[in-house]
C-alpha cells in the first residue's frame, strides 16, 4: 500500500470519527433539553454549519430516533430506539462510582477484552464497557457466548478493589447476586443462582458472570466483572440453545427495557461493592446462598 493510499484511509477514518462525535454531541444536547433547540444554536455549539447539523439529524432518524423539526423552533427528540447509549444510560443512573466513564461500542470482539485493555492503560475504577454485539464473547471455560445485536446486555465493569488475589472469587458471587437483584427488582421474576457463575430462570440459563483480573503476589491491580444477560433474545433462531437457555422477555411474556435493566444492574453492583469495601462480604454471601 502506498503512502498516498494510507493517507486517504487515515483521512476517511478521521472524518468518520468526527461525524460520529458530532452526532453523539447533538444527541446529548437534544436528550437533555426540555424543549426545542434551534439548528443555529446546535451549529454554534458544535462549530459546524446548519446543513451539517441537518445531515446528522437525518442520520439519527435513520438509526431509529424520532426527531421532530418545527420552523422557528428547531429540533426535539420525541422517541428513542432501544440502544444502550451512554447519554441515555446516565439519565437516572443513581451511582457515584460505577459508570464514571462509559465506553460504548456497536460491535466489538469482547467487552472483557476491551475492559482489560482499558484497565491496563489506567482506566478509572467504575469504568463500564458496553456493546450491542460481541463476536468473541466468552463464558466460563472459554465457551462461546451467542448474542445477536441489540437484544441483550453485554457489559464489563472495571474495579480496583483492595483485596488479596485469593479473594477475587468473591466477585463471581457479587456479580451474580447483582444480576439476580436487578432482575427481581425490574421484573419480579424468581431467580436461581448456580456456582460458579450462572444465573437461571426456571432451571434454564439466562445470564452469566465472567471474572478476570490482574494481580501481584500480595495485591490485585484490577478486576474485570463481565456480565452477559439474555434480555430480548428470541431463542427460536438458535435451536441449539432451546431447553438449556432462556431470556427475560420470554419468561416475563413482555419486552424488557434494556436501559432500565442496565441502570438497575449497575446500581446493584455499586451497592454490593460498597458492602464488600466495608468488610461485609458475609452479607452478600448469605443472600447468594439463599438463591442457590
Amino acid at each position: 500500500m502506498s503512502q498516498v493510499d494510507r493517507y486517504h484511509i487515515l483521512k476517511v477514518r478521521l472524518n468518520l470519527e468526527l461525524i460520529v462525535k458530532s452526532k453523539l454531541k447533538i444527541l446529548d444536547m437534544l436528550y437533555g433539553a426540555e424543549g426545542y433547540i434551534s439548528g443555529e444554536d446546535l451549529a454554534g455549539r458544535l462549530g459546524v454549519s446548519r446543513t451539517a447539523v441537518w445531515k446528522q439529524i437525518q442520520e439519527l432518524a435513520s438509526e431509529g430516533f424520532v426527531v421532530e423539526a418545527k420552523p422557528r423552533l428547531g429540533y426535539k427528540v420525541v422517541s428513542y430506539p432501544d440502544r444502550l447509549l451512554p447519554v441515555m444510560l446516565r439519565r437516572g443512573l443513581a451511582t457515584s462510582v460505577i459508570g464514571r466513564d462509559i465506553y460504548y461500542y456497536q460491535r466489538i470482539d469482547s467487552t472483557n477484552l476491551m475492559a482489560r485493555s482499558l484497565a491496563e492503560k489506567g482506566a478509572v475504577e467504575g469504568s463500564v464497557v458496553i456493546a450491542e454485539e460481541q463476536v468473541e464473547g466468552r463464558g466460563r471455560c472459554g465457551r462461546h457466548w451467542v448474542s445477536p445485536q441489540g437484544v441483550n446486555i453485554l457489559a464489563s465493569v472495571i474495579l480496583r478493589p483492595r483485596v488479596l488475589p485469593h479473594q477475587v472469587s468473591w466477585f463471581a458471587i457479587l456479580g451474580a447476586l447483582s444480576v439476580a437483584d436487578s432482575i427481581q427488582r425490574l421484573t419480579g421474576l424468581e431467580v436461581e443462582l448456580r456456582w460458579p457463575n450462572e444465573v437461571l430462570l426456571n432451571g434454564r440459563r439466562v445470564g452469566g458472570v465472567l471474572v478476570e483480573f490482574d494481580a501481584e503476589l500480595d495485591r490485585v491491580d484490577f478486576v474485570i466483572l463481565g456480565i452477559g444477560l439474555n434480555v430480548n433474545f428470541n431463542l427460536a433462531g438458535s435451536p441449539e440453545l432451546v431447553g438449556e437457555a432462556t431470556s427475560l422477555s420470554y419468561e416475563a411474556g413482555a419486552r424488557i427495557s434494556r436501559l432500565a435493566l442496565l441502570r438497575a444492574l449497575l446500581e446493584q453492583i455499586e451497592g454490593n461493592y460498597r458492602l464488600l469495601g466495608e468488610g461485609k462480604f458475609h452479607l452478600i454471601a448469605e443472600r447468594w446462598n439463599k438463591l442457590c
